[in-house]
């Protein structure tokens, strides 16, 4: 059984993301899941659908992402009388919580906005018969999307109708072809899935609980200030203290006073790249209530890809065995980096690989300190013309006369263009007798 709070970590590009993909279909399609495995757009695809419905929301931890835009804030409007006022408006957490709504279905024979009808309807998708007999097909992932975004207060069915609505639902994709290009029946088929009758009342008591499940990811949960986005919550979330648990708890909200408890059909998976902050660096709180899940480079995943005689896993390995001992294993490469080269094992796509991404980020890990960088490359161990990196020589009494005194020692260094096009230099990384 998935646990309710779990956080992804590694170095960077370790494939974090693609474990919450499937961490998600876990959950919320188990079944879905292991008979599509091994077919990654097809994972991505059905993900995809259960974020439209709104049963997933993503979200990025960062310095200035605060309590209010995860549990709830304020927000200022101007009135209908020009003044302004202020409203509380639920951030991405609550709204999630408060988003476990089974809505009213759709039946053949419905009349919507000017003249259309449904003709057939599923959980899956509502087929409607449009004013001049043509036949339109809404799927009902986009129509429980919306309706959750009016419950939670995100827009107003005044919103779909006027095409305000663009923009103000966090993390949302719905098709604003769709939307907008029927806002004649649109706004008119999500109220009546949340109750709506003909006198213009809703019916709340056709929205009953729902215990689907939800899932709120959180990419670079260690960026953010934990303590103060969670506030509270960070009690509730615990799994004795969600909603209807032995030891449940709730507590009076702030800005809304409402009373509020997390529900047990929330969860929460996180991602965390240990080169950006250790492990130890993270809010103890948090630590206690998220189960870790290690997610390290695999080089096997590169197994068998070659470019011009290079072993691409075989690199990957010994660059990683090295930064192990002259760094951490916090900082090794990930396989992310390289899985490019199984579609385009070229020595051009090996080269940009290395300048645009490997040797950038050697720099940040070793702060510019490049006998470092160096040491992983293999560099001392090649001959001249196959090192990545090399040491101009310098004449420092041509440069500054002879009455300046400098240390002889020279800690410039510089890119040797003419290695990354060379397979020598890349053998050179794995074994010293290949590059020489």
């Amino acid at each position: 059984m998935a646990s309710l709070n779990q956080i992804f970590f590694g170095p960077p590009g370790t494939g974090k993301t693609y474990a919450t993909i499937e961490a998600t279909l876990e959950i919320l399609d188990p079944n879905y899941l292991d008979t599509h495995r091994k077919n990654r757009a097809s994972l991505k695809k059905r993900f995809d659908e259960f974020a439209t419905a709104g049963d997933v929301r993503f979200v990025t931890f960062h310095q200035s992402f605060s309590y209010e835009d995860f549990v709830e804030g304020l927000r200022a409007d101007t009135g209908p009388d020009g003044q302004l006022q202020y409203s509380v408006v639920p951030g991405v957490f609550k709204s999630l919580c408060q988003q476990h709504a089974k809505f009213r279905p759709f039946a053949a024979g419905d009349k919507y906005g000017t003249g259309y009808k449904v003709v057939y309807a599923s959980k899956d998708v509502v087929e409607l018969e449009k004013p001049k007999g043509n036949h339109l097909e809404v799927g009902m992932g986009l129509l429980t999307g919306l309706a959750n975004a009016v419950l939670a207060g995100y827009v107003t069915l005044e919103d779909l109708s006027s095409q305000s609505w663009d923009g103000k639902v966090p993390g949302a994709n719905f098709d604003p072809f769709i939307v907008n290009g029927y806002k004649n029946c649109i706004p008119s088929m999500v109220e009546h899935m949340m109750g709506g009758r003909a006198d213009g009342l809703f019916g709340r008591d056709v929205i009953t609980p729902d215990a689907a499940p939800k899932v709120l990811i959180i990419d670079e949960i260690n960026r953010g200030n934990v303590s103060r986005i969670f506030g509270e919550l960070i009690t509730l979330i615990e799994p004795s203290k969600r909603a209807g648990a032995d030891e449940a708890l709730e507590v009076q909200l702030p800005y809304s006073k409402e009373r509020f408890s997390v529900p047990g059909n929330v969860y929460l998976i996180g991602t965390m790249n240990t080169a950006d902050r250790s492990l130890a660096a993270l809010d103890i709180a948090l630590r206690r209530r998220f189960t870790f899940i290690e997610t390290p480079p695999n080089p096997s995943l590169l197994d068998g890809v070659w470019v011009e005689g290079i072993d691409i896993a075989a690199l990957l390995r010994v660059m990683n065995e090295r930064i192990s001992v002259l760094l951490d294993r916090d900082h090794c490469l990930g396989h992310a980096y390289f899985m490019p080269l199984k579609s385009t094992p070229t020595l051009t796509q090996l080269e940009s690989i290395f300048r645009q991404q490997i040797l950038p980020l050697l720099q940040e890990y070793f702060f510019e300190d490049w006998q470092r960088i160096q040491w992983v490359l293999n560099d001392q161990r090649k001959s001249a013309a196959n090192r990545f990196l090399h040491q101009p020589i310098q004449d420092l009494v041509d440069l500054f006369g002879d009455a300046v005194s400098i240390a002889q020692h020279n800690e410039q260094w510089e890119l040797n263009a003419e290695a990354f096009i060379r397979v020598p230099a890349y053998l050179g990384i794995i074994s010293h007798l290949e590059g020489q």
